[in-house]
């Protein structure tokens, strides 16, 4: 019979190939509109750049709100990119270490667990205060904002999902 850090180092690793994925996908769809200036963006916000950066850039000497808008949402991007790329880097060796037995699993599993929940509750976090805070600054500066969670949220979610299922298997196997 197998031990289970034969085969459970593998939910890891499928969390490590979706957040690099991810950095290549929506984080999510974002419209702005600007009643002021008749003017309504819409674009996708991807970590590695690129989509509601380049819808934005026509646009910024019409008002500076654009200006303040792409700026908040390049940092926002960044973010994304520095927390994705860390996760699948770390993820990847802890993963690594339980498969060569380097680390006990009974310590791998716990931090799978915490990142797993980490994952989905930063996910909530992050749409609550989009929904709330960003919203209401953004009214404030008299832009209307809304947006959609895209590909690169919703694989964030289902790799929390995926770490704690890799706990449970740990937990159930050893």
């Amino acid at each position: 019979m197998t031990e289970a850090k034969d085969w459970v180092f593998i939910f890891p690793i499928i969390v490590v190939v979706l957040m690099i994925v991810s950095l290549f996908l929506s984080i999510m769809h974002v419209t702005f509109d600007i009643p002021l200036i008749p003017l309504t963006v819409e674009g996708d916000l991807i970590p590695i750049g690129g989509g509601l950066m380049d819808e934005l850039e026509p646009y910024i000497g019409l008002a500076p709100e654009i200006e303040t808008l792409q700026t908040i949402f390049f940092w926002v991007g960044i973010g994304f990119a520095i927390f994705f790329g860390l996760d699948a880097l770390l993820t990847f060796i802890n993963a690594i270490r339980v498969k060569t037995g380097s680390k006990e699993l009974k310590k791998a599993k716990t931090k799978w667990l915490s990142a797993g929940i980490s994952k989905i509750i930063s996910q909530i976090i992050l749409i609550y205060v989009l929904l709330t805070v960003v919203t209401d600054n953004l009214a404030d500066m008299g832009v209307i904002f809304n947006f959609v969670i895209g590909w690169g949220m919703i694989l964030t979610f289902v790799s929390g999902g995926i770490l704690i299922f890799s706990y449970l298997c740990a937990k159930i196997a050893g």
